[in-house]
């Protein structure tokens, strides 16, 4: 488990497993790839076949999460080679001191500064996974706009089933995907802060930064209309609770 404090500090994180440290973009830096570049990238090295339906997973029982992803973008298909772009562009975004080399069953990460290296390998990178989940929220409502991992892994496993056929496809519905542009947008208004000085930021900081923000509004809309004289309101959250909690919301009557 990647410690919160490290995260939201906007530091590399350790990835011992893999000899190697993650680095955690900026949104200036991920604003070279595009935002659907990004989220195509991540949705790739999210990929679980846990979501698939029983029958996939039956099909798929032998092989890795890893491996699957791996068969895939070495796919000479044109959408896999798409998909390989962005995986690899975000990879140079979290390993920017080194070389990526994909190989058949792992990913080579060799320094270019030195003759040290690192990997990722089937062995790894459930973990590896765990810190791209957590570093880039993932698995948090914050991004459920874009969410279209359900139909990739379906697509995932029918090509693997149809022997991958050529004109198997992986890109879902061609969408525009601004999400973090967006949240960037409504937190220098609402804030009164620099779009300069919020790109900066990782997705972490944002995301942090935009459910706390949200969570205060809602706060102080509530004190405002109380103190108007307002009643049947909706109790709000407490502002200054755990947001990366799995635990229940607070109320604050809780603290009060």
């Amino acid at each position: 488990m990647v410690d919160d404090l490290l995260l939201i500090s906007g530091n590399d994180i350790p990835f011992p497993q893999g000899r190697v440290t993650i680095h955690q973009p900026s949104l200036k830096e991920i604003a070279y790839l595009t935002e659907e570049g990004f989220w195509r990238g991540c949705e790739l090295l999210k990929f679980n076949k846990e979501i698939l339906a029983d029958e996939d997973k039956v099909n798929l029982s032998n092989i890795s999460n890893f491996n699957i992803i791996m068969m895939m973008i070495q796919e000479k298909n044109l959408e896999s080679q798409k998909a390989k772009i962005n995986v690899l562009s975000l990879l140079t975004l979290l390993f920017p001191s080194e070389q990526i080399q994909l190989q058949k069953d792992k990913i080579i990460l060799k320094s270019t500064v030195n003759e040290d290296f690192g990997e990722i390998n089937q062995d790894n990178f459930e973990i590896f996974k765990d810190i791209l989940v957590k570093m880039f929220c993932l698995n948090s409502s914050d991004n459920k706009e874009y969410d279209p991992q359900g139909d990739l892994a379906k697509k995932i496993a029918n090509q693997i089933k149809r022997g991958r056929e050529k004109k198997a496809k992986l890109a879902s519905d061609d969408q525009k995907i601004a999400i973090l542009s967006r949240y960037v947008s409504v937190l220098a208004v609402g804030e009164g802060k620099n779009i300069n000085d919020l790109m900066g930021y990782t997705i972490y900081q944002l995301m942090d930064e935009f459910n706390r923000f949200q969570l205060k509004l809602n706060y102080d809309h509530y004190l405002q209309f109380k103190c108007a004289g307002a009643s049947d309101m909706k109790e709000p959250e407490d502002w200054f609770k755990d947001i990366h909690s799995n635990k229940p919301n607070e109320k604050l009557s809780d603290i009060l």
